[in-house]
C-alpha cells in the first residue's frame, strides 16, 4: 500500500521523533510528505528537511493565519526567494480562521499568498476554521490547483470547494465528525487527499500524530465507501502526486 502524507510539520515534532518518521517512511508505504510551515521562523528547517530528503519531503512556505500578527513587510518577498530556490516548493499553509484575532490581517495574507500561488503556480495548502462567509469571497481568486486540509466541517460547506476544482484532504479528526459517512461520499474519489496533520490532531487526546495512522484511514475510508482499500490506496496516491504537480 502506497500513501502520500499531504500535510505534515514534521519542524514541530521532537527531533529524534522526526528521524524515526523518515527511518520508518523508507521502510513502508509512505512515499512522500508535504511539509508545511507556519511562518518565516519555520521556513528554513523546512528547506533543510526537503534538502535532506529530496524524494521524501516535499516543502510548503506560507504563514499560517494564526502567525499573521508581528510578522515583517518583506515577508512576501523573502517567500519568493524560497519558492525560487525550491521549484518543487507548494504554499501555504495560509487561510483564515474566525476563532482567532486578526481577521483582517488574516484575509490580507491569505489573498498574498493565493496571488503568489498564481503567479508562480503552485498548488496551495488552505487552512479554514469558522470562515465559511469570508472564504466564499475568495474562490475566485484559486489557483489551479488548492486543497483544504485536515477538513472536518459540514457537507454543504464542500460545494464551492468541489464546484471549483480543489482537493479534499482529511486527518484523523474526520473520523469523529458525526457526518463522516456523508462527507466522505460527497467528495469525488479523484478530490480526496488523506493526511496526518502530525504532530498534531491524533485520533486520541494526548496522543502524537504520524503518518502511520494513513494506511489505518484508508482501512475506514474504503469501508465508507464499499471499495476495495488497495483500488481506494491507488486512486488516493495517483491524486497526491496530481496536487503536487508530480503525477
Amino acid at each position: 500500500m502506497e500513501f502520500i502524507d499531504t500535510h505534515i510539520h514534521l519542524q514541530d515534532y521532537e527531533e529524534n521523533f522526526a528521524t524515526d518518521i523518515v527511518k520508518k517512511a523508507q521502510k513502508s508505504g509512505l512515499k512522500k510528505m508535504i511539509c508545511a510551515a507556519i511562518e518565516p521562523d519555520d521556513w528554513q528547517r523546512v528547506a533543510d528537511f526537503a534538502r535532506q530528503y529530496p524524494d521524501l519531503v516535499v516543502p510548503a512556505f506560507g504563514v499560517h493565519p494564526w502567525q499573521v500578527a508581528g510578522i515583517s513587510e518583506d515577508w512576501a518577498e523573502r517567500l519568493k526567494q524560497y519558492l525560487n530556490i525550491s521549484p518543487f516548493a507548494l504554499i501555504g499553509e495560509t487561510g483564515l480562521d474566525g476563532l482567532k484575532p486578526d481577521f483582517d490581517l488574516q484575509q490580507k495574507f491569505f489573498s498574498a499568498h493565493l496571488k503568489l500561488s498564481r503567479e508562480y503556480n503552485r498548488p496551495i495548502i488552505i487552512h479554514a476554521v469558522k470562515a465559511v462567509d469570508a472564504m466564499s469571497g475568495f474562490f475566485k481568486q484559486m489557483p489551479q490547483k488548492f486543497m483544504f486540509h485536515s477538513f472536518n466541517g459540514k457537507v454543504e460547506h464542500l460545494h464551492n470547494i468541489l464546484c471549483h476544482g480543489g482537493y479534499v484532504s482529511f486527518s484523523a479528526s474526520i473520523l469523529k465528525n458525526h457526518d463522516m459517512e456523508k462527507i466522505i461520499k460527497a467528495v469525488p474519489l479523484n478530490k480526496i487527499l488523506l493526511e496526518s496533520d502530525g504532530p498534531y490532531q491524533a485520533l486520541n487526546k494526548g496522543e502524537i500524530s504520524s503518518p502511520f495512522f494513513i494506511a489505518e484511514m484508508l482501512k475506514k475510508f474504503a469501508l465508507v465507501l464499499n471499495t476495495n482499500v488497495e483500488e481506494l490506496s491507488q486512486q488516493i496516491y495517483r491524486n497526491s502526486l496530481e496536487f503536487i504537480n508530480v503525477g
